[in-house]
């Protein structure tokens, strides 16, 4: 359901905890983007990086990425800062399945093309589950 605990924030020593009705009180970024992993085209609702690590008191600081399988990366500060990179909760309208990569799931833009090369494919992260500022 939509009470179910979907982010972990880990900061300062303490974790706050998000569920979906939570993160769409936040204001959403909104944008059609084609799914490198996917090959498909969505239009993505999420809560902007940015505010996420605001909320953490790390604006500036790169942030470690937890997903459910143990899959761990890095977005870095100068990214997340100056582009509209969101953790998305939805696709279409509709909350993202977990076979088209959610609930949550890291959404980059179009533009610059660097975010849809090979080499940041790990930035594409799915079913994220924890979000702590990176050490």
């Amino acid at each position: 359901g939509k009470d179910r605990i979907l982010l972990k924030l880990s900061f300062d020593g303490k974790t706050t905890t998000f569920t979906y009705k939570q993160l769409q009180a936040f204001a959403a970024l909104r944008y059609e983007v084609t799914h490198p992993q996917l090959q498909k085209t969505f239009v993505y609702e999420g809560v902007a990086l940015r505010d996420l690590a605001i909320l953490m008191k790390s604006a500036g600081k790169n942030l470690r990425i937890e997903a459910n399988n143990g899959f761990v990366t890095t977005i870095l500060a100068e990214d997340y800062m100056n582009e509209p990179i969101m953790l998305a909760y939805q696709a279409n309208n509709k909350p993202i399945p977990v076979l088209e990569k959610g609930p949550l799931t890291v959404v980059l833009p179009s533009k610059p093309e660097r975010f849809h090369s090979r080499a940041y494919s790990a930035a594409w992260v799915w079913f994220v589950e924890r979000m702590t500022p990176a050490p």
